[in-house]
């Protein structure tokens, strides 16, 4: 009597984990126990369908910001994706667009026109936001000749370099749309818009909990300056790219017109029709945010960030990035830890 087939293997789980995690009992979040049990009674033709599609998919990951030719120049400092993390911050303020323009969130039209390697477009989607337009094309190019699509909202992490933030201020001027854009916060005190009326009046602002990483897509940016050693202990992760945080940052908010600035900071403040991710806060002046850390770091009243030793061996020790859970993690022993 034959023996009866081997069961199929497990289906892939709702949120992508490189095989090699999905194996390892030691990764708690991406771990596969239903995989681990029967990977050793599939046949090999199902662990090698599986083995290529991980693969497959690994190289896209690996490819994914080098695979399309950017239709303009870029300053390779530029190169960098906004955290996940910030994009939950700003989910409320998202929603509350949403339902103040009558919409449900996932028919909310969302427009960031500077493109990276379009990982925004994969968080906000998780987030529950399905209208996302971030595409491989020159945002200049597009506003001359007049092709900007529909949209109900600006949300950006706009370039930092040169005269892009002047430049997209002029356009937000005209566009009377509300924008929500993540820049440093010495940003508007250092750098004035062309225009007669400081950048810092058009804007309400919202402060994270905690300083943001950003993350440039693997193979953007030239690891010029960096010797071996120190390229090697770089924080990675095959999916978001190389970990970097040169400057603190916070959400610049132009409310306007769905509310003007004030209401709206006037809604947030008062705790009903907004809430806010526990630790975010919001703020009329630039002047009042306090100088934000990264998680475990102490801020001193000098504004200098203080590690402390057991709360920097403790992050070690545990691997952890500032992202929220969910987030899509891969492990490759040639790209470091993975958070």
């Amino acid at each position: 009597m034959s023996s009866p087939p081997p069961p199929p293997p497990p289906p892939p789980p709702k949120r992508w984990a490189s095989l090699a995690d999905r194996l390892n009992p030691n990764r708690s979040a991406s771990f596969d126990p239903q995989l681990k049990a029967s990977w050793k009674t599939m046949t090999k033709s199902q662990r090698k369908r599986i083995i290529s599609a991980d693969r497959k998919a690994i190289l896209a990951f690996k490819s994914r910001g080098t695979s399309a030719v950017l239709p303009f120049q870029a300053d390779p400092d530029d190169h960098c994706e906004t955290s996940p993390l910030a994009y939950t911050h700003i989910a409320p303020l998202l929603h509350f667009i949403a339902g103040r323009l009558g919409k449900k969130p996932c028919d909310l039209e969302i427009y960031d026109p500077y493109y990276c390697a379009g990982g925004m477009v994969r968080h906000l989607n998780k987030l529950g936001f399905q209208k996302v337009h971030n595409k491989c094309e020159d945002f200049y190019e597009v506003v001359s000749q007049k092709r900007v699509p529909s949209h109900d909202v600006v949300l950006t992490n706009p370039p930092y370099s040169g005269d892009h933030f002047d430049r997209l201020l002029a356009f937000l001027e005209d566009n009377d749309k509300p924008a929500l854009l993540l820049l440093p916060e010495h940003f508007s005190k250092s750098r004035k818009s062309s225009s007669s009326n400081d950048s810092n009046d058009k804007f309400c602002f919202l402060s994270p909990p905690e300083r943001y990483h950003y993350w440039t897509p693997e193979g953007m940016r030239p690891a010029l300056g960096l010797d071996e050693k120190k390229r090697k202990k770089q924080h990675r992760n095959l999916v978001l790219g190389s970990r970097n945080s040169p400057f603190a940052s916070h959400w610049f908010v132009c409310m306007s017109p769905v509310v003007t600035n004030d209401s709206f900071v006037s809604l947030v403040k008062n705790g009903g029709e907004v809430q806010l991710v526990e630790g975010c806060c919001i703020h009329n002046k630039q002047e009042s945010i306090l100088p934000t850390a990264f998680k475990g770091t102490i801020v001193q009243s000098t504004g200098e960030e203080n590690n402390g030793g057991k709360k920097k061996r403790r992050r070690r020790n545990k691997k952890q990035t500032n992202d929220p859970p969910g987030d899509d993690h891969g492990g490759d022993p040639k790209l470091g830890p993975l958070g």
